[in-house]
């Protein structure tokens, strides 16, 4: 089996059900959880990559109309013009929680039942790359030898999620091109070679593992992910909106108002969009818009002295506060070049009442600093002499996430009425250390 993205699900779920004749799949662009990483991410609703599959499911022909739908509240009157389609969005609204809804459907509680090879595909902008780097450890740890012929092949490039309106993998980044060059459909050819016809060629000898590191953009093979040479640092977030690897001392909080009337634009990243609606909205884009935004906090790092790899899994360990019942916060992983262009790597969110789990909801106490884990799924780059490692810290990336109306009502009930700011807090002191966690990768 072969596909990409719902295709893609369907071979793990497939593949669970272990047919007689399944022989091997090769997986593109596609997650591990329908919850955690698809509908949802962080506890928020995945709003615009969610309305953008309905509409090219339901309607294609309005999928560049979509501006004004974008804008609709509440979201559970969404005038959505299928009623079957209809029907499965107000399924998706009605379980906000990992329930047994979506535990019911998961692939990434399957793996124990998977025994065919696979080769998988990602890119560090799509949408689902959390979920392609789960599926791949998921299925190692089934597999009993590490070097079996059996075992799982991973291939991730700097692409987004879509060819049909966007830059994967047969469209590419200009960043990137043309040092990111590769024939996927040669290399799935050879895989399925090696398994199909039992074809001797020299697929078992080759490292696992393919990777293309951005900064340097070059291809390179590894034994494994996540790598095991990386060394989990702590880059903290400082007074002066500066990003240090010492930790802080006695430092004032920084403060900001997140409006769900003015949210901040999702800006590229790994996101997928109408792109008539957003022009290029996926992908290393430049951040330097959304600094200048009130409601954007932006720690940076001094110019580095010699190059950085950060290759891996990315969190932000966030103290903070909400005036609010609840509320978001979203943080960004940058990479700041000498001339000031802010090019986005990654970017995560996390809803204040999921702070404990999705499968539970516990409101925050207002103005009470919680600690929250931001998960940005993982990169590969390169920081090169000269740059600077930015961290952008806000409460919204919108249309990607649904604003948060920071209510802590159920989800989609809040019409445009009921929006309400929110003073944010962030801390960075001795007790209150936040910071970034990033893969470093000696050299």
């Amino acid at each position: 089996m072969a596909g990409r993205s719902y295709a893609a699900a369907v071979q793990w779920l497939g593949a669970a059900q272990r047919p007689p004749h399944l022989k091997a799949i090769s997986p593109i662009v596609t997650g591990s959880d329908f919850y955690n990483g698809w509908i949802y991410d962080g506890g928020a609703f995945q709003f615009g990559f969610n309305v953008f599959w309905i509409w090219l499911m339901s309607n294609p022909r309005a999928i560049n109309k979509l501006e004004d739908v974008y804008k609709h509240l509440p979201l559970r009157t969404l005038p959505i013009p299928d009623l079957a389609w209809a029907r499965l969005y107000a399924h998706w609204l009605a379980h906000s929680t990992d329930d047994h809804y979506w535990r019911s459907r998961s692939i990434n509680r399957r793996y124990d039942r998977i025994e065919v090879p696979a080769f998988i595909i990602g890119g560090w902008y799509d949408v689902f790359i959390r979920g392609t780097l789960e599926n791949y450890i998921g299925l190692r740890a089934r597999n009993d030898s590490g070097g079996s012929s059996r075992a799982p092949r991973l291939l991730v490039g700097p692409w987004a999620h879509g060819s049909t309106y966007g830059p994967y993998p047969d469209h590419s980044f200009d960043l990137f091109a043309p040092d990111d060059a590769i024939d996927v459909p040669e290399l799935q050819l050879r895989f399925f070679a090696r398994h199909l016809r039992a074809e001797a060629n020299g697929l078992d000898e080759e490292q696992p593992v393919r990777i293309f590191v951005m900064g340097e953009n070059r291809w390179r093979g590894e034994d494994d992910w996540p790598l095991a040479r990386s060394s989990e640092t702590k880059w903290y977030l400082r007074e002066n909106r500066e990003l240090a690897r010492d930790p802080p001392g006695d430092e004032r909080p920084d403060e900001f108002v997140y409006d769900p009337n003015d949210p901040a634009p999702t800006i590229g990243g790994p996101t997928s969009l109408p792109a008539r609606m957003l022009k290029a909205n996926s992908g290393p884009l430049d951040q330097r818009r959304l600094e200048a935004r009130s409601d954007v906090l932006a720690y940076t790092s001094a110019p580095l002295d010699e190059p950085l790899e950060v290759t891996g899994h990315l969190a932000v360990i966030l103290h903070a506060a909400t005036s609010a019942r609840d509320t978001d916060f979203v943080a960004k992983l940058v990479d700041v070049w000498p001339d000031g262009t802010a090019i986005i790597l990654a970017e995560g969110a996390l809803r204040t009442r999921f702070r404990e789990g999705f499968d539970r909801e516990i409101l925050p106490e207002p103005d009470r600093s919680h600690e929250y884990r931001i998960d940005l799924a993982a990169t590969s780059n390169v920081f090169l002499a000269g740059h600077r490692v930015q961290v952008l810290v806000t409460s919204s990336s919108f249309p990607r996430f649904d604003r948060n109306p920071n209510t802590g009502n159920p989800l989609g009930v809040d019409g445009p009425d009921d929006l309400r700011p929110a003073r944010q807090t962030i801390f960075h002191d001795a007790e209150r250390p936040s910071h970034v966690l990033l893969p470093v990768i000696p050299r």
